[in-house]
């Protein structure tokens, strides 16, 4: 699982942004314009996703500009281009960009669904207004591959047999959970898949989520979960398969086998799987209880009340 790791890493640099205002450097991303003098007075786009290829993805990021911080809550262009050369940026789509804010502190991502058509070098670029209502432009450098690491909507779910309450008698052996939700543990990936429920599952590690976002993550399904049980099978499949054998030192650590069957990058990760066992739903990083319910509603996972 060595490319879990490299992101757990690059997420921890995107939360670092998010709370300092003076690490512009450590996003050094290329500017959509070739001849444009980079400046440190420049505001820099930190992504919170790290798995995008060709096809239509959730890109979550934040804006950060020097000497301020976050940009929270403005209204935010967002514009994609592809680069058949170095030279001739071709745009692709002008979209707008919507904050989320996290359940956390003041901290949040800007969504918004954009769509790759071909694989290889993709410019983002994004257009806001600063405090003193100064518009402002910025853009970075993405690179967009053939085909995800993690499963795509549309694919079918694999369907693992991660440990369940029934096989552990014990909660805190499959789960890093501080107040262990035991509807969670009730089914495994494959149940679900071969009774045709639709399922809502949570790839996380609550205590050892090097991005910080796995326990407030859990913490939303939990609401989702009270709200929407009856329509949806709600699963939480541990990052690690020893919990209680980490004792702190994550060396000590062994990914599940589910985590690795659904090949992973990074955490958290969330996925809405129908009664056909497809994947209808995709969440890199952490997923308000909004954005959350919308794709639920969007794709008949709730019955009309």
């Amino acid at each position: 699982m060595k490319s879990i790791k490299i992101h757990f890493c690059v997420s921890f640099i995107f939360l670092t942004l998010l709370s300092v205002s003076c690490s512009q450097n450590a996003n050094n991303n290329s500017e959509i314009s070739p001849n444009e003098s980079p400046s440190i007075q420049k505001a820099r786009i930190a992504f919170a996703v790290s798995d995008l290829s060709v096809g239509t993805h959730r890109l979550a990021f934040g804006i950060i500009e020097p000497g301020i911080g976050a940009v929270k809550n403005e209204e935010v262009k967002l514009e994609t281009f592809f680069f058949q050369n170095d030279d001739q940026p071709v745009l692709k789509e002008t979209l707008g960009a919507k904050f989320q804010k996290w359940p956390i502190g003041d901290k949040g991502v800007y969504t918004s669904n954009v769509t790759f058509d071909v694989p290889g070098k993709w410019g983002v670029g994004v257009s806001f207004k600063s405090a003193g209502g100064i518009e402002k432009k910025t853009s970075s450098v993405i690179e967009v591959t053939e085909k995800s690491h993690a499963p795509s909507i549309g694919d079918k779910a694999f369907p693992s047999n991660n440990t369940t309450a029934n096989l552990s008698g014990n909660l805190s052996n499959i789960t890093t959970d501080s107040t262990p939700y035991k509807p969670f543990y009730e089914y495994s990936i494959a149940e679900s898949i071969k009774e045709g429920k639709a399922a809502l599952i949570l790839f996380g590690s609550p205590a050892f989520c090097t991005t910080g976002t796995c326990g407030p993550q859990i913490d939303i399904v939990k609401n989702l979960h009270s709200d929407f049980s009856e329509d949806v099978v709600f699963i939480h499949v541990e990052i690690y398969e020893n919990p209680t054998e980490i004792k702190g030192d994550i060396s000590n650590a062994k990914v599940v086998q589910a985590v690795k069957d659904w090949n992973l990058p990074s955490e958290p990760w969330i996925f809405l799987v129908d009664q056909k066992g497809v994947i209808k739903g995709r969440f890199e990083g952490l997923a308000t209880y909004k954005e959350i319910e919308i794709a639920l509603m969007e794709n008949n996972f709730l019955r009309s009340k």
